[in-house]
């Protein structure tokens, strides 16, 4: 067994112990009683030493759970931006795919894997290629006009169309500049592609990463990055170059006050609206030329209804065109070209291949969960996720069947609910089925020449995006997200969980009580499930279309309980920032119903065993040595440390104003504060904070 490198001298016992056991001639893969003993012992320890046992759980269940957390794993002594399960389960991954990208060929590589890996290497060789770097993005820049900065008095405004020079740039790279246009999935029909038409991609992603006070420093260093990217990829004059920085995030923060505020709890239906693309040009011209836009990005006319996406960006587009000079608008979407093909070097080799790494997830994240996968999997992680999974699908099928708790939604839509319930579906990320020959087609990668790779890759991918208006609709993308966190995709009414779990001992392990699994595997996918009846989720049909089967009663005490969790939650401070009051609590309300179904489920089980074994009043192999906590405790700290963590004091702004998810102490403490039986098998009394008055509860 391999324990992460973050964990302290406590755990030295625990390795003389594994030690000793390779001296004696066992070996840890073998299930002998020292092998799950070792394992156990190593657990315990682990848990132990992020607790800070001394608090009062029912004062504070995430600094008695996580207490030590921070001190073990400080985000500043370790230089990053944050700590946590997701991210030492990150780190293992990471660490296998540079092993698998480091070695040039072995038996399990594709012809695909092989132009991963020429992809990867050519990013290794960045610096050589620096001296032509410049002359490179110019001649990207020369396909579609010229740019003012670099250009000078002798830029001709006349010459400049920015309808054009953004179509042309979609069309052939699949870059967005001021307007985006993408084709996926319908909606209201899943079976059919249409084009979406609205925003651009945003490098500081949200609203409140542009608008808002706290959030100002990451616009200084953005603008900073801006400067330094005209200067060493461009070869602007350093006073040039800081006076265009100023100029393009001014313009940047102008564009992103159309954006929606997450706050507003605004889903898809919300903000999309199918038109044609006449009515869309009536709206919007002479300003905004919709039908020549759409037809140069995708090289023909169109004649159906297209979705327009968040019409307040587009209504906020027109008025920051007509106040902005021309050489800015020019100067902006030259720039948003070429960033997207430059990439500084880093100081040193393994500085440089971690952020090569970060390159390679980005644009082929399912290949490297496809080769993971195939090198590392791991068949009793794949059997446990699918045992938790009908578990739970049981477990909430029951409670739509009968539990008073649901009394408030009334028959015939919980009906319906136990319908979507049936028809959702959890699937791992392991891309076994996907045609990647067929998806690589054209390509020929190879590991000398970074900016051309770039170049066949975008190409390939804007070509692909063409032609999906008429061709079967696939499986929703979500990039790198799918290799990181569990999702519900819900035009597909899908669970997708990430390669990255399957990884034993970070928080499963067929030695580990059920208790912790289900404390933290089926909390979250539990998580996960209840997504798809929340907020946005309820929107979406057991086909996954969008269509409202909520009857007037109970979307009104659907709305009715969600504000208890507005109230609840925007009285929370986080390190003396206050939280938003936020309409939307998708991820609050999948918190609070992930964690009562996981117990649900377990409890079950756990009676279950205690039947069996005549009424016995402790499960011995619920509880792990060292620690004198019951298995009902054991899942409540398995899911309390779920969510232990530490932020760079520099993130924490940024975190409050941009994140829909709760920082992990508010998570653990505003869920387990809801549920009363966490109450009880803490024996919290009433009043106290772990268990106030008036509780939320929706699922």
């Amino acid at each position: 067994m391999i324990l992460p490198n973050i964990f302290e001298m406590r755990f030295l016992c625990v390795l003389i112990m594994v030690a000793q056991v390779h001296v004696n001639g066992k070996n840890l893969s073998q299930d002998t009683w020292y092998t799950r003993e070792v394992k156990r012992q190593a657990k315990a320890a682990e848990i132990s030493s992020f607790m800070k046992q001394n608090v009062d759980p029912c004062q504070d269940f995430y600094k008695f759970s996580c207490g030590n957390y921070d001190r073990i794993n400080s985000a500043s002594n370790h230089n990053v931006l944050h700590t946590g399960i997701f991210e030492t389960l990150t780190e293992a991954y990471d660490r296998k795919i540079l092993k698998m990208l480091n070695t040039p060929t072995d038996e399990h590589d594709t012809a695909e894997d092989l132009q991963v890996k020429h992809f990867y290497e050519s990013c290794l060789e960045i610096k050589n290629i620096l001296p032509n770097y410049p002359e490179k993005l110019r001649s990207l820049i020369s396909e579609f006009g010229t740019m003012p900065v670099l250009e000078g008095d002798s830029w001709q405004e006349d010459d400049f169309d920015w309808v054009e020079t953004a179509a042309r740039m979609a069309h052939s790279y699949g870059i967005s500049s001021l307007m985006g246009l993408d084709v996926s999935k319908d909606i209201a029909n899943n079976s059919i592609n249409r084009i979406y038409l609205g925003e651009q991609n945003f490098p500081l992603e949200s609203r409140s990463m542009y608008i808002d006070n706290e959030t100002q420093i990451y616009r200084t260093k953005y603008q900073g990055i801006i400067k330094s990217y005209l200067e060493t990829f461009l070869g602007v004059e350093n006073a040039l170059a800081q006076r265009t920085a100023k100029d393009l995030i001014n313009f940047e923060v102008d564009l992103a006050r159309g954006l929606v505020d997450e706050s507003d709890g605004l889903d898809m239906k919300n903000l999309t609206e199918l038109i044609s693309i006449a009515e869309m040009n009536k709206r919007y011209a002479p300003t905004l030329d919709i039908s020549r836009l759409v037809s140069i990005t995708l090289d023909e006319e169109v004649t159906d209804d297209i979705y327009e996406f968040n019409a307040p960006y587009l209504r906020n587009l027109v008025e920051v065109l007509k106040r902005t000079p021309s050489r800015t608008v020019a100067n902006y979407m030259y720039f948003r070209l070429v960033f997207e093909f430059s990439v500084v070097p880093a100081n040193s080799p393994e500085k440089q291949k971690k952020d090569c790494l970060t390159i390679v997830k980005k644009i082929f994240a399912k290949n490297l969960d496809n080769m993971f996968y195939r090198r590392y999997n791991n068949d009793k992680s794949s059997a446990e996720i699918e045992s938790i999974w009908r578990q739970l699908k049981a477990t909430f099928r029951e409670s739509l069947r009968s539990s008073p708790l649901l009394d408030w939604i009334e028959r015939p839509i919980r009906n319906l609910a136990i319908a979507k319930l049936e028809a959702m579906t959890l699937q791992v990320s392991n891309y076994v089925d996907h045609n990647f020959t067929a998806e690589f087609e054209g390509l020929n990668l190879q590991s000398t020449d970074y900016v051309e790779n770039l170049r066949q890759i975008y190409l390939l991918a804007a070509r692909k995006n063409r032609h999906k208006l008429h061709q079967p609709v696939e499986p929703l993308e979500a990039g790198a997200q799918l290799s990181y966190t569990p999702a519900n995709i819900l035009v597909e009414n899908t669970i997708k969980v990430p390669v990255s779990l399957l990884q034993p001992f970070y928080i499963w392990a067929d030695v580990y009580p059920f208790a912790i699994r289900f404390g933290s595997l089926a909390s979250l996918i539990g998580h996960e499930l209840i997504h798809g009846f929340d907020d946005a989720g309820r929107g979406f049909d057991s086909h996954g279309n969008a269509y409202d089967w909520w009857d007037e009663r109970s979307s009104n005490s659907f709305q009715d309980r969600r504000k208890c969790f507005t109230r609840q939650y925007g009285n929370y401070a986080y390190d003396g920032i206050q939280l938003k009051k936020s309409i939307a609590q998708s991820e609050n309300i999948a918190d609070n119903g992930g964690v009562r179904l996981a117990y649900t489920a377990y409890r079950k089980w756990y009676d279950e065993q205690l039947g069996a074994s005549g009424g016995a009043l402790e499960l011995e192999e619920e509880r792990l040595p060292t620690l004198n906590y019951s298995g009902l405790q054991l899942f409540f700290i398995s899911f309390a440390q779920t969510w232990c963590n530490d932020v760079h004091s520099s993130l924490k702004a940024m975190q409050v104003s941009t994140d829909q998810h709760m920082p992990g102490q508010i998570r653990v403490i505003g869920s387990l504060s809801n549920f009363d039986k966490f109450s009880e098998v803490f024996q919290c009394p009433k009043g106290s904070p772990m268990n106030p008055a008036e509780k939320c509860v929706l699922y």
